[in-house]
């Protein structure tokens, strides 16, 4: 059975909701107690550094469904291939978001 598009986007959505207000709020929630907890040594921390790479991944999660969802709100604009432009130190940026 094949998803039409506005099931995905549906999908999509309810899992972004998923991801910002729960599972993101939870995240820097135990990122807090990690921090609070071990004082002046945070970056010593093994539960801070677990509670931020957490944080790190959900973000990531966050930002890749959100460009899924424009993509799919926005076919047009997402299938445009830009080419990445070189600025002056040879290292690569994209126009495209």
């Amino acid at each position: 059975m094949s998803i039409t598009r506005a099931q995905k986007l549906k999908q999509l959505k309810n899992k972004l909701k998923e991801l910002e207000e729960v599972k993101l709020k939870e995240a820097l929630a135990k990122y807090g107690e990690a921090y609070q907890e071990s004082g002046s040594a945070w970056n010593e921390n093994a539960a801070w550094e677990l509670a931020d790479e957490e944080v790190s991944v959900l973000r990531a999660m966050i930002t890749e469904i959100k460009n899924e969802i424009r993509s799919l709100e926005h076919p047009a604009i997402s299938s445009t291939n830009i080419e990445p432009q070189a600025s002056k130190t040879g290292k690569k940026y994209s126009n495209s978001k």
